[in-house]
């Protein structure tokens, strides 16, 4: 008795060891099989809300979205608010910072039309400074268009876009409106955009080429106005304006 025992003890232990060590080699092949090889999917159609392409840092280098599920942005290292943002196309550059993108969108409401169609190329650690856009505007049966190439520029040794939006909210405090909007205006003058150059057709209805100084002021304006007239404008520092051709 104590033989047939001891024998069927020595069955369960190799049943139990068995069992252990097949399961454990079988679990570790299913893993290398995740491991060991990329995952790739071959198709003729997807439908999908958004898409996210990561690069080997896990972070985004393109985010393809509708209105809704769109990304945020990010910059210095961190992911903005949700914001509402247009469908479209956001590109991250290889440190995961957001660095331009294509964006469209529409919205009727009260009779009100919004339709925009833009791409945009970022400035290192800041915000759009080439901009190819279309924007449309109607409203009680009225127009107003722009659209065309726009060159924007940062001034040298401006504040990256996180610090100047830090700046910004940093006015909230003061109660004054006069002198919010004085230190609005100097934050901007030191540390936000100037538009050097536009190409196209402004809200106005001209259309040419528009050049601007290093402060964003108009300074040489080529184009014919919206009754046909071709104008080549110069205009001075002190804001008078001559048209050459006249």
């Amino acid at each position: 008795m104590q033989n047939t025992d001891n024998s069927l003890k020595r069955k369960y232990s190799f049943l139990f060891y068995y069992t252990i060590i097949s399961s454990t080699l079988f679990l570790a092949f299913i893993l290398s099989s995740f491991i060991a090889k990329e995952n790739k999917i071959t198709a003729d159609e997807i439908t999908v809300k958004r898409v996210t392409v990561v690069g080997e840092d896990n972070l985004p280098r393109v985010v393809i979205s509708n209105e809704t599920r769109q990304h945020p942005g990010r910059a210095d290292g961190k992911e903005l608010p949700k914001r509402s943002r247009n469908a479209g196309i956001i590109f991250f550059n290889n440190t995961g910072e957001e660095c331009g993108g294509i964006s469209f969108g529409a919205k009727n409401k009260n009779n009100v039309i919004d339709h925009s169609v833009s791409m945009m190329m970022d400035n290192y650690r800041n915000d759009q400074v080439i901009v190819l856009e279309n924007e449309e505007h109607y409203e009680n049966g009225n127009a107003a268009i722009n659209r065309g190439l726009v060159i924007n520029e940062y001034p040298a040794g401006a504040a990256p876009l996180m610090e100047l939006v830090d700046k910004l909210h940093a006015l909230d405090s003061i109660k004054d409106a006069a002198a919010k909007e004085t230190a609005f205006n100097t934050l901007l003058e030191k540390d936000g955009p100037k538009r050097r150059l536009f190409i196209g057709r402004s809200q106005d209805n001209d259309n040419g080429l528009f050049l601007y100084d290093s402060k964003g002021k108009p300074k040489l304006l080529l184009y014919v106005d919206k009754a046909g007239n071709p104008k080549i404008e110069v205009i001075d520092s002190t804001g008078h304006t001559k048209n050459i051709l006249q």
